[in-house]
């Protein structure tokens, strides 16, 4: 009899702003564990922290360094027609967390989502300079401008894949596993336009995930409270509550492998 191989896992990272740091501290347990990833699709800051672990950057650098940012480092108002960040120092960033690679030079399979703002369709990044299509995914309608790429209009995927399941299933991974960093919209209470632009992406995305979460093989949701999408402070919260989430999922994930392995079902 030929045994099964360790089954191909991949990861789909949903968008939530500041709460997708705690994406950092679920890969770094991850790497510690040595759980098997194959592939990672990632959506707005999903796909900012998955590209950055799927070039090689150092997860635990990307952990200091998001410590210590604030507004003032990612965000450079400049009122344009179409939105209020023009997008220069966080595509900055970018670059400097993706070391100018492309899609190719991964180490492991990446996708990166964005809409197309003309047709309301996915966008799905496979191939090419990572950058901008990160700086697409992360395009919050109304916040930063939208990027014009090969003809096309982009704006934050998590519009149409809040937690891109779907998609990261189209990848041929044997399991799926999705963290949902999404934001209780019932809990979030309006200030100010931020806040009116955030909690209107926040009902979309949960009413986006109660359809796609059901098809992943494990559910992973980090107990990020009250930490808003805007709270860039709150980094090294994320980082831990994002590691603590990791940990105890590590069971089931090393029972989904094993059911994987002797053909029994997956975690429910």
């Amino acid at each position: 009899m030929v045994e099964k191989k360790c089954p191909k896992i991949v990861l789909a990272l949903g968008g939530g702003g500041a709460r997708g740091f705690a994406h950092i501290g679920l890969l770094q347990v991850f790497q510690e564990h040595g759980i098997p990833l194959d592939g990672i699709v990632g959506t707005s800051m999903g796909a900012l922290v998955g590209s950055t672990y799927a070039v090689k950057t150092d997860i635990y650098y990307l952990g200091r360094l998001v410590e210590y940012l604030g507004w003032e480092d990612l965000i450079d108002i400049k009122i344009h027609r179409l939105g209020l960040v023009n997008g220069d120092k966080v595509k900055a960033l970018i670059d400097l967390l993706t070391k100018g690679k492309n899609f190719e030079d991964t180490h492991l399979n990446f996708w990166a989502v964005a809409t197309d703002l003309d047709t309301g369709q996915a966008v799905v990044f496979k191939e090419g300079p990572l950058a901008p299509a990160i700086r697409a995914s992360i395009s919050i309608p109304g916040v930063f401008t939208p990027v014009e790429l090969d003809g096309k209009t982009l704006i934050d995927g998590a519009v149409v894949a809040g937690v891109p399941v779907n998609i990261a299933k189209m990848m041929g991974g044997d399991l799926t596993i999705s963290v949902n960093v999404g934001f209780d919209h019932t809990q979030h209470c309006v200030k100010n336009i931020f806040d009116v632009m955030s909690k209107v992406m926040d009902i979309m995305g949960n009413q986006l995930d109660s359809v796609q979460l059901p098809a992943a093989d494990l559910v992973i949701t980090p107990k990020l409270g009250d930490i808003g999408t805007l709270d860039f402070g709150r980094a090294d919260e994320c980082i831990e509550i994002g590691r603590k989430a990791a940990e105890e999922a590590i069971p089931d994930i090393e029972n989904l492998i094993e059911g994987y392995l002797t053909g029994k079902d997956r975690v429910s």
